[in-house]
């Protein structure tokens, strides 16, 4: 295996043990440490680029908690939580208590920190996610994936979605800075998210659907694996963001943390 292709495995060992951690794990210190870890690993790796991702992040934080914490699914189910505000309070409308069973809608804190929890573990996998695929040879990953007898197709399918991420971060920087451009009338403040990624679903559903042409245009690519003799080489920085970690998963079945 080349040195590259030895590059690409750490990157990708990295991204699976960080995406194993925000699987598992529920609290939300260790989610936080991990969220850092994976921070400091994309701006170690791109540190412009990985700047307007941690801005896009704020919105992802920001809509995970304002939805979890009107609507926490905890308090609708009968569990015991702690209201902050009650927005509307039961018997008081009744459309709303029949959408809600008698419970009205009320912020809490186990919502608000559900919606932390939630945000965080998406958050953690999507900036490992995109220093992997900013970094990534789509040859090097498919080699990998055959190389532990995963199908090329999927293994190609893998790759292709990896390789579109930084696109879609992209993507979306374009239709955000034409928006500021053009500044379209008659449409309030209110609704110029829903615009936004309407405009981003249908850019990427074009993106997908030439990226399917050409694939179907030029046929399955052919891989065949590579054992030139070289020297193994790791990223210490690779290693040393996998054994953190790895350190994180274990320390997660730690009680009273």
């Amino acid at each position: 295996m080349s040195h590259k292709n030895y590059q690409t495995l750490t990157s990708f060992l990295v991204l699976f043990t960080g995406s194993i951690l925000a699987l598992i794990s529920f609290n939300i210190y260790i989610l936080a440490a991990g969220l850092l870890l994976s921070l400091i690993y994309g701006y170690i790796n791109y540190k412009n680029q990985m700047l307007y991702v941690i801005k896009f992040s704020m919105w992802i934080i920001f809509g995970f908690v304002l939805s979890q914490s009107f609507f926490y699914w905890g308090f609708y189910s009968g569990q015991k939580t702690n209201i902050i505000f009650w927005v509307i309070r039961p018997n008081y409308n009744p459309v709303i208590d029949f959408l809600t069973e008698d419970k009205g809608i009320a912020i809490t804190y186990q919502g608000i920190t559900w919606g932390l929890i939630s945000s965080a573990k998406l958050l953690l996998t999507l900036f490992l996610a995109f220093s992997f695929s900013k970094s990534l040879s789509p040859t090097s990953v498919i080699k990998i994936f055959k190389k532990i007898g995963m199908p090329t197709t999927i293994a190609l399918g893998a790759a292709m979605t990896f390789r579109l991420l930084p696109e879609m971060f992209e993507m979306t920087k374009t239709i955000y800075s034409v928006s500021k451009v053009r500044k379209p009338k008659n449409i309030k403040s209110f609704y110029k998210p829903y615009v936004l990624l309407k405009a981003l679903i249908y850019s990427s559903v074009k993106k997908a659907f030439v990226t399917s042409l050409a694939l179907e245009t030029k046929g399955m690519p052919s891989f065949t694996l590579e054992c030139e003799p070289s020297k193994i080489s790791y990223r210490l920085v690779d290693l040393l963001f996998l054994a953190l970690l790895a350190f994180l998963i274990v320390f997660n079945f730690f009680p009273y943390f």
